[in-house]
């Protein structure tokens, strides 16, 4: 599809932010909080909190299980964190380059308790190692089971973040005091495995399960396997399952109240006349049916370029608003770097393959006209926490460049 609507595409003059100020407001996308409590009035409601155990009884069940395998274990770890729990202040056992840790929780953390609108734990949850000198980048799950694999030896640190921290290294951006305001409650186990965590949790798995979390995480292991090739999770958010390949080589994509970005590095791909974004995709289902440009109901799906000036365009499939209609993201902070672009629009041609062309120099100049000077990165994007819905798609075909120097992706 060639870019015939440019003429509705408008400047967008929001301050350029450096790098580290797009690295906090990527987290702002996943942060409700944010949002403040004016539009959490107006939420929808959410369904039933997820299971929730103390931290002691979890590893009562885990510790019986065990006893009754031949998992070869470490250690097995019961954690509780509060809102008074500074990050990284809280240590767990130590564990050596190689070694794997699995994680499961339960809980819930608040982002308005007044209108019952809540997260995951896994959304929340972040660990890391701390060695001699330095820290991992932060792990998080994403999902409510998880396993990090330890690039150190150290000792394991854990943390709860919605959208504090600054930087893979796990820094806060905002005050102590604005952090300590949290709500809600984190209990989980960590298992330190003497073997590879698959063998250990089929070897625990065999001998019983508690409440479904190992076979969840069981299962999260073998669609891990299926990450596109080339591609890599935004390091604000961790696995969701969100994106796999396909037998065909296609990436497909299901998000349900949670977020998944992943991001491709393009190479040599400047920012000049004739610069291109080719894509095929099927949508067949999109996660909001109300207007995405009002907080609220922000939830989308959309492929977006990156610039090495820290913003990006993301062209998204909507639902209401009319093909050609540009805004900067309404998540407070992540306007200044983020605008949108409605490449289709309505249900009619949900479930068919499409083909899409943007000029990207073309649409750079006319949205942003920054000093970018090139592409860095292709990212796709869910996002399914405001409405917890969700939204599916396919991307069968994606390729960037001047024509007849294409630079091809899928």
């Amino acid at each position: 599809m060639s870019n015939k609507n440019q003429h509705e595409l408008t400047s967008n003059n929001a301050p350029k932010p450096n790098r580290e100020r797009r690295q906090f407001v990527k987290y702002l996308a996943a942060s409700p909080l944010i949002a403040g409590p004016c539009a959490m009035a107006q939420a929808q409601q959410s369904s039933l909190p997820p299971y929730q155990a103390e931290a002691k009884d979890l590893h009562t069940q885990f510790d019986a299980l065990a006893k009754k395998s031949s998992a070869n274990i470490q250690s097995i770890e019961a954690f509780t964190i509060t809102p008074n729990n500074l990050p990284w202040t809280q240590k767990l056992g130590p564990i050596k380059a190689g070694q794997q840790v699995t994680f499961f929780l339960t809980g819930i953390w608040w982002f308005s308790k007044e209108h019952n609108r809540w997260l995951e734990p896994g959304f929340v949850f972040f660990a890391r190692v701390a060695g001699k000198s330095h820290a991992s980048p932060i792990y998080n799950t994403m999902q409510n089971t998880g396993t990090l694999s330890s690039d150190r030896d150290g000792r394991l640190e854990i943390a709860r973040a919605v959208g504090e921290f600054a930087s893979p290294d796990g820094d806060l951006w905002v005050p102590e005091e604005h952090y300590l305001t949290g709500q809600g409650q984190i209990t989980g186990i960590a298992i330190i495995w003497n073997e590879s965590a698959s063998s250990g949790l089929s070897k625990l798995f065999a001998a019983g399960d508690v409440n479904n979390l190992l076979k969840l995480e069981i299962q999260r292991q073998e669609t891990e396997k299926l990450m596109p090739e080339g591609w890599n999770n935004y390091f604000a958010f961790g696995d969701g399952s969100i994106y796999t390949s396909s037998p065909k080589g296609h990436i497909q994509c299901c998000a349900q109240k949670n977020v998944g970005i992943i991001q491709y590095p393009v190479a040599n791909q400047h920012l000049e006349s004739g610069l291109k974004l080719n894509w095929r995709w099927v949508v067949e289902k999109l996660p909001s049916m109300l207007g995405e440009d009002q907080l609220l109901n922000h939830d989308y799906l959309s492929i977006a370029v990156e610039f090495d000036d820290g913003k990006d365009l993301t062209y998204m499939w909507s639902s209401q608003l009319p093909v050609g209609k540009v805004f900067a993201c309404p998540i407070p902070g992540w306007n200044a770097v983020e605008t949108h672009v409605v490449q289709r629009s309505g249900i009619e041609q949900l479930g068919k393959a499409l083909d899409e062309e943007r000029d990207i120099y073309s649409d750079y100049k006319s949205i942003i006209n920054g000093p970018a000077t090139r592409v860095v990165n292709v990212w796709l994007i869910a996002t399914t926490i405001f409405m917890r819905g969700q939204g599916r798609c396919s991307y069968r075909e994606i390729s960037i460049g001047k024509r007849g120097h294409q630079q091809k992706i899928l």
